[in-house]
Order: structure tokens, then C-alpha cells, then sequence
């Protein structure tokens, strides 16, 4: 059976369009199932991470991990995503047994369908222009730049027709934070320790093993 993975993102253009780029780890045992994300366009901070992922755990079937996929900006991507983690470490209760990682996007989720150049270049019909597609991480407001390339406005309806024509396995070969994302949802070896080796540690061998208990708010 395929491990159930939810990511929560930021807005409405991941949850469209993220599930695309990862749809080949289904073939490594590994289901995006959802993307979640804060309602009426409010941010994504500790607190409403804390709500989502209360959200998620509590639902049927819950979730056997939790990607947390932060947009750090072009910010050193440590200190954003430790930030995020450390405001998170005591606000989740000790039922939450689903395994939560860290991931980030270095400049949006943008940034990635530039590593996939070839395919782009074929939605769009037109070349690229002057960006480095060899660094996608380190093209800074790579949303502008797809926007001036579209002929027509770029919406999270547009993001989701190019994520379905390009390859995540070629935008892994030239994205570290791309990869680092597909490593947390996969097994772990993401930007993040996984929440619950440290209470693993804390409670003695075999707490890994426990069967989850959820209790309902």
C-alpha cells in the first residue's frame, strides 16, 4: 500500500499543481494524496500550520506523514525553515503520531517548472529568454518572469496546466530545494528531522512502533 502524504503549502497555485510534479513517486510507494492550505487566502505561519495539521490528522484516513513546504523568498532557507519548526515544536499534541518534515521552495514553486526547460519551452512556444534554467533556485521573482512570457494572464488554473506537461524527474536533476521536497515526502531526508525521533529518543525503543491513537478534539 502506498504511503499517504499530505503537503501543506501556501496558496491556491501548490494545491493546483503540486500533485503533477510529484506524480511519479507513486511508483516508489510514496501518494501525494492533498495539498492543504490556509483558507481565504490567510498566510502560512505556525498557527495555521498547527490548525491544518490538526485538521489532517483527525480526518479519515489520516495521513502516514506531513510535508510542510515553506516559501523562504530568497531568505537563507535554515533560518526560515528552523524558525518554522521551532514555533511548531510544542503546539502539536503527542497523538499526532504522523511523521512531520520540512521542505522549502527557495523562490516559489515557479522556480521549478524553469528546470524543465525543454517542456516549458514547448507550452509556452517561445523561448525563455535570459534566465538561467541550469540555477532555477537562484532565478529571483521567477513568477514575473513566467508572466512575461504567458499571452495571457497567469492565474492557479494556468499553474496547473503547465505542471501537468513537465517532467518532476528533470526538475529534480537541476533543483536542490525541488529535491530536498521529494526527499521529505519519500523517506524523510528532507530539510527537517522527522517530529518524532526526538520522542522516540525521549520514550525508549519501540515508540515508533506504537499504534496511533487519535483522540477527537
Amino acid at each position: 500500500m502506498a504511503k499517504n502524504v499530505l503537503v501543506i503549502a501556501s496558496g491556491e497555485t501548490e494545491r493546483r499543481s503540486l500533485r503533477h510534479l510529484v506524480e511519479h513517486l507513486k511508483g516508489q510507494g510514496t501518494s501525494v494524496s492533498e495539498v492543504s492550505i490556509p483558507p481565504n487566502n490567510k498566510v502560512l505561519n505556525a498557527e495555521m500550520a498547527e490548525k491544518l495539521i490538526k485538521s489532517a490528522w483527525y480526518a479519515d484516513p489520516a495521513p502516514d506523514k506531513i510535508v510542510l513546504l515553506v516559501d523562504v523568498d530568497g531568505k537563507l532557507p535554515e533560518e526560515v525553515v528552523s524558525s518554522m519548526r521551532n514555533r511548531l515544536a510544542d503546539r502539536l499534541p503527542a497523538e499526532i503520531r504522523a511523521k512531520v518534515q520540512y521542505a522549502y521552495a527557495q523562490w516559489h514553486l515557479e522556480a521549478w517548472y524553469f528546470a524543465d526547460a525543454e517542456k516549458l519551452r514547448i507550452y509556452l512556444g517561445r523561448n525563455l529568454g535570459s534566465v538561467d534554467t541550469s540555477k532555477p533556485d537562484e532565478i529571483q521573482n521567477p513568477k514575473h518572469h513566467l508572466k512575461q512570457l504567458l499571452d495571457k494572464p497567469y492565474t492557479a488554473r494556468v499553474s496547473e496546466q503547465i505542471a501537468l506537461r513537465l517532467d518532476g524527474q528533470t526538475i529534480a536533476l537541476r533543483s536542490p530545494s525541488f529535491r530536498g521536497f521529494l526527499d521529505a515526502a519519500l523517506n524523510g531526508a528532507g530539510t527537517g528531522e522527522e517530529r518524532n525521533t526526538q520522542q522516540a529518543q525521549e520514550e525508549g525503543p519501540g515508540v515508533g512502533q506504537q499504534t496511533r491513537r487519535r483522540v477527537v478534539p
